[in-house]
């Protein structure tokens, strides 16, 4: 099955965040990071199911190098990526995004969701 992927607002920044850290730490190095995250998302397009549940319908796949986890769900042919955090950081950051963040197949007209 072919899916659609979509990154989130907040795992884009996290991102980010990550890559500034190991720029500073390494010149270079948030290169490296960016394409371990590249390769991580990729695995996940390919077969997100090979990967465990780790909280209600919240899967994760973990970086090979660095300390770091890809969460996502599975919603019919799309993946939806909530957070890309330090695993070593308290699992209430991504488990917090997980639960605020709506389906992305809920009723378009209900006003009380944010869209992205």
């Amino acid at each position: 099955m072919k899916y659609n992927l979509l990154v989130r607002r907040q795992a884009k920044a996290d991102i980010r965040r990550a890559a500034k850290w190991y720029r500073k730490q390494r010149p270079g190095l948030e290169k490296e990071f960016v394409q371990e995250v590249d390769a991580v998302i990729g695995r996940i397009k390919t077969n997100p199911e090979q990967y465990q549940i780790v909280h209600r319908d919240i899967r994760h796949a973990v970086l090979k190098r660095f300390p770091y986890g890809a969460f996502y769900r599975i919603e019919g042919i799309k993946i939806i990526v909530i957070a890309v955090v330090d695993l070593r950081r308290d699992e209430a950051v991504w488990k917090m995004r997980a639960d605020r963040t709506p389906k992305v197949n809920q009723d378009p007209f209900r006003t009380d969701i944010g869209h992205e």
